[in-house]
């Protein structure tokens, strides 16, 4: 048996196991034999609990987030299981809202180090099955689960849900999903199961005629949260179920979309999850908002965070930007993947643009997005200064989920 006597030694298995972040595809086990190998032989937990399971290209994240504060608000019992984390890899699993203990995740790795290493894991396959074991022993009501990429071949794609979720279709991880709407909705559309309700979002074309198909074949029925008509103004949100728009903490417009699913969500599984309409409003409107989507990260600044680095995602950080006064500074950080014409010439409208080179193989360069998009260099030596001398009235760092942790180093160390 496995025998770690600190957390420290578990994050350090871990962290020798490729990453995504780190190595690409190469660290993804495509297929579900390895994760429901394990799982059987741990019991199969992933059957031991009702869940809720949200895929997408964008919003997936912020989905999850939002239907686990209303459950949560409603009284339920609840579990969330997202990824990548951020800062620290207990971020990853919830219950009520709280990170899970480091003790939890040693008693884990503890029980079943030796299997871990025996059916050979993939880090996320390893997260997802500590996750399935987690919200067993926790006896959760409700558990969220967020698919890591695509769908059908990922690891996640081993439960059983009450309801799954799509909630958006866009151009990403394209060497993996495919070069076409049609083929990564395909993907995405690989968790809808026979007999389990699908609510997706503002979803068109060739990517909504591929889950029609789908959600045709397996024989279940497709929930459209265009029927709710979602719209945002000044950061209210309207659906056409309720009489009045909520305010809101939000600022990207796609927000209503993601509020409209999780409507949908809550009313079709209302006969076992009951939620009323004002504890929904209340759970929408008093919801502060999820880590590096459009976080605001001073007090005294404006200030922002936003994981957004596909074509799509930025479009939306653009329109919530549009919601703030001022000029602007973009400093941004990529991985080598995402840099193309399309992309980078969404950023042409901005005062000043900062580039970040992060400490990983698969970071692009100043070199590679200067060659596309003028803009100047940002690095560990010049960032005090450059942060102290930027005289816009809006800041917004963007990009990958990973410059987070640097960035938030940066405000804290040097309290800006």
């Amino acid at each position: 048996m496995a025998s770690f006597n600190t957390i420290e030694e578990v994050f350090q298995f871990l962290n020798e196991i490729p990453m995504f972040s780190k190595s690409g595809i190469t660290a993804i086990n495509l297929g579900l034999e390895n994760i429901s190998l394990f799982c059987d032989k741990i019991g199969n937990p992933q059957h031991n609990f009702r869940s809720i399971h949200v895929a997408g290209t964008n919003g997936k994240g912020s989905t999850c987030y939002l239907l686990e504060h209303v459950y949560r608000n409603s009284g339920f019992k609840t579990g969330l299981f997202t990824s990548p984390h951020l800062l620290r890899y207990n971020e990853r699993f919830k219950i009520n809202g709280k990170d899970i203990e480091d003790e939890t995740i040693l008693r884990f790795f503890n029980s079943y180090g030796s299997l871990i290493k025996e059916t050979r894991l993939s880090y996320f396959e390893i997260s997802t099955a500590l996750a399935f074991w987690l919200f067993s022993e926790k006896k959760v009501d409700i558990a969220i689960i967020e698919t890591g990429l695509g769908g059908r071949l990922d690891a996640t794609n081993i439960i059983s849900p009450l309801i799954s979720v799509i909630t958006s279709i866009s151009r990403d991880h394209e060497q993996i999903l495919g070069s076409s709407l049609k083929e990564i909705a395909l993907e995405k559309a690989g968790i809808i199961k026979e007999g389990v309700p699908v609510v997706i979002g503002n979803i068109k074309g060739e990517a909504l005629e591929a889950i029609e198909e789908v959600v045709e074949g397996v024989g279940t029925i497709l929930l459209l949260s265009s029927d709710l008509d979602p719209v945002f103004k000044d950061k209210t949100i309207g659906l056409n179920t309720l009489a009045n728009p909520i305010g809101t903490n939000f600022l990207e417009p796609v927000n209503a979309w993601n509020t409209a699913i999780v409507y949908m969500v809550i009313d079709t599984l209302k006969p076992n999850y009951p939620v009323e309409d004002s504890s929904f409003v209340h759970s929408i409107s008093s919801f502060s908002g999820v880590p590096a989507r459009f976080e605001k990260l001073t007090i005294d600044n404006n200030w922002y965070f936003s994981g957004s680095h596909n074509i799509d995602a930025i479009r939306s950080m653009l329109d919530g930007l549009k919601q703030i006064a001022g000029s602007k500074t973009l400093i941004l950080s990529l991985l080598n993947d995402k840099v193309n014409v399309e992309l980078l010439s969404l950023f042409e409208d901005f005062e000043q643009v900062f580039f970040y080179k992060m400490d990983s193989e698969r970071a692009a360069s100043y070199e590679d997005i200067n060659q596309i998009l003028s803009c100047k260099p940002i690095t560990e030596q010049s960032y005090h200064t450059i942060l102290k001398e930027i005289d816009t009235e809006v800041v917004i760092f963007a990009g990958s989920f990973y410059f987070y942790p640097v960035v938030k180093r940066w405000i804290v160390q040097n309290n800006f």
